[in-house]
């Protein structure tokens, strides 16, 4: 997977859709999951990715089975060429009024905007590939349109560039884009609202530290392992 190369093209894709919604703060509803001892769930929704995973499940159909479920917020996966998504994805799934992350590359404050008109109500923002200058100029592209952003890091030297603030969500990817590689690291600094990402299933989510706020769960879902059922029936969700 060349990153350089997906950034490259984020900064010409367009979405000329007109979102049918408000946004909705998936940091808001996370925080609120917590004050009632819950954690909150990002379910993400993805057709294949460069570490091997493949899925021919409709879109519609894995709507249908996590909207009955205790999730805070989609993930959708909008990136073309190595995770086969569209920004109709998005649109489809921000109809069902569940806070929606767009899951993607974001080179920009330019593809904040095109995000927010596919319905998007946060969008991730990578610190490993990104300058302080150009995270600064997303965080605020998306407060003016009134939304959060999850900055997201594997490298703790990432962390660098990180900028806080009343819309951003920190969320550690264990999964390294370089490598492609699970790694299990658990670094959390002092910040309100952190998630953790990739790696998680039925086998090792018993073992997943709860010093968390929420996770961002994809693969194992799509599989339906019972990770999502495991996390309802214990009560974390």
């Amino acid at each position: 997977m060349n990153i350089e190369e997906i950034l490259m093209r984020n900064r010409f894709r367009r979405c000329d859709f007109s979102r049918v919604r408000n946004t909705i703060s998936l940091k808001k509803i996370i925080e609120e999951r917590n004050l009632h001892g819950k954690l909150g769930l990002i379910a993400e929704y993805k057709r294949r990715s460069p570490s091997g995973f493949n899925t021919d499940e409709d879109i519609h159909s894995y709507l249908s089975y996590v909207r009955s479920h205790r999730i805070s917020g989609l993930s959708i996966l909008s990136e073309p060429l190595y995770f086969s998504g569209s920004f109709d994805d998005v649109i489809l799934a921000h109809r069902l009024n569940i806070p929606v992350l767009v899951k993607d590359f974001t080179p920009d404050e330019d593809f904040v905007v095109q995000a927010y008109n596919a319905g998007g109500d946060a969008v991730l923002a990578i610190l490993d590939f990104l300058d302080l200058s150009t995270v600064e100029r997303i965080v605020k592209r998306a407060l003016d349109l009134g939304m959060d952003v999850i900055e997201e890091y594997h490298r703790s030297d990432a962390l660098k560039r990180f900028i806080p603030g009343e819309n951003v969500i920190l969320g550690l990817n264990r999964r390294d884009l370089n490598s492609l590689n699970i790694e299990d690291i658990s670094t959390r600094i002092d910040y309100d609202v952190q998630i953790l990402e990739s790696g998680i299933n039925i086998t090792n989510v018993a073992r997943i530290p709860r010093t968390y706020n929420g996770y961002l769960i994809g693969t194992s879902i799509l599989r339906r392992d019972g990770t999502l059922e495991y996390l309802e029936r214990n009560g974390l969700i």
